[in-house]
């Protein structure tokens, strides 16, 4: 199908289409609902997660859809792995070797998320340890892994943890203590029932890891990288001395600070301040090719990552008057 759209793609509420010439693989945003039915039938996977994903009050303001041959995944995500999405679901929500491959992909970019879904908490074993795989325990039958990411993805990063979510269209289940370890000791995430209301039950990839610090990763990362082009593309030169160093270093230090008021970096209780510190290197500590190749890698940034808290004991001492019997 051509690139191009049409008046009647646009009316219709496609916003963009691109086919891969070297695989075959279309991309698609779609702004709503209404718009994945013209090309989704609805009894389609497609469509269904999609309603479900629309479904939620916190969605975005377009969907992405990649159609893609299975046995070419991995060329077909690299060629739009840098288009406008975050998380990934898979329509077939069968798993298996393949399944593990596409895995590997995300965890190995580390900056998007797959999100998975089955009723088979085995499958998720030969995953275990994967920082950027969310694995979700749920009926096939509700499309949870599209509800989680249209319900919770879309919150500002740093802002909430993953855990204690409500989602729409989807039903709460009645977990016995010893099911809802079964799913924790795996580091997989279902939909309980809690004190008459549901909600997500952890708020970690399978690794362990808690999504929410991830993502302010992500974003953290992607915010340097943006910001330092912008500088770059904006100044006629940025001087290898003193000065262009810390023009990059006041970059850094604003992205931190914003990363910081996002609730995404810890406060030090003992200065009130933001736990995080950047390093640059002066230009007579580059190294003579660094100098000749126009290369800066003298800046560095640590921070300490804001947490959450999911559990909660209180001890209490209630006294009485009443006498009890010897």
């Amino acid at each position: 199908m051509p690139d191009t759209l049409s008046n009647t793609d646009r009316l219709n509420g496609l916003l963009l289409r691109k086919t891969d010439p070297a695989t075959g693989a279309i991309y698609r945003e779609y702004k709503n609902l209404d718009a994945v039915a013209v090309d989704y039938k609805e009894d389609s996977a497609v469509y269904k997660k999609a309603t479900a994903y629309f479904a939620q009050p916190k969605h975005s303001d377009c969907l992405a859809v990649l159609d893609y041959d299975k046995s070419k995944a991995y060329d077909s995500l690299k060629a739009f792995w840098y288009f406008n999405w975050t998380f990934g679901v898979c329509v077939d929500n069968t798993i298996d070797d393949s399944t593990v491959q596409l895995s590997n992909i995300f965890e190995v970019n580390k900056d998007h998320f797959l999100v998975l879904q089955t009723e088979d908490l085995s499958k998720f074993t030969q995953m275990m340890g994967q920082n950027y795989t969310i694995g979700l325990k749920h009926d096939l039958n509700e499309p949870m892994d599209a509800a989680f990411v249209g319900g919770i993805a879309l919150y500002d990063v740093g802002s909430i943890t993953w855990k204690f979510k409500q989602l729409e269209g989807i039903t709460p289940e009645n977990l016995t203590s010893q099911e809802l370890a079964g799913i924790n000791n795996i580091h997989a995430i279902a939909y309980e029932e809690m004190m008459g209301k549901g909600q997500t039950s952890e708020g970690t990839t399978l690794s362990g890891e808690y999504i929410d610090l991830l993502h302010g990763v992500m974003w953290v990362q992607t915010e340097c990288q943006s910001r330092l082009q912008k500088l770059l593309q904006d100044n006629g030169k940025i001087p290898y001395e003193a000065q262009g160093i810390a023009m990059i270093r006041a970059v850094l230090t604003q992205v931190l600070n914003e990363a910081y008021d996002k609730g995404i970096i810890m406060t030090d209780d003992t200065t009130g301040r933001p736990m995080f510190s950047v390093t640059t290197t002066p230009r007579s500590q580059q190294s003579r090719q660094h100098l000749s190749d126009r290369f800066y890698d003298g800046a560095s940034f640590e921070y300490h990552a804001s947490s959450a808290i999911h559990t909660i004991t209180v001890n209490g001492v209630v006294d009485s008057d009443t006498i009890m019997a010897a």
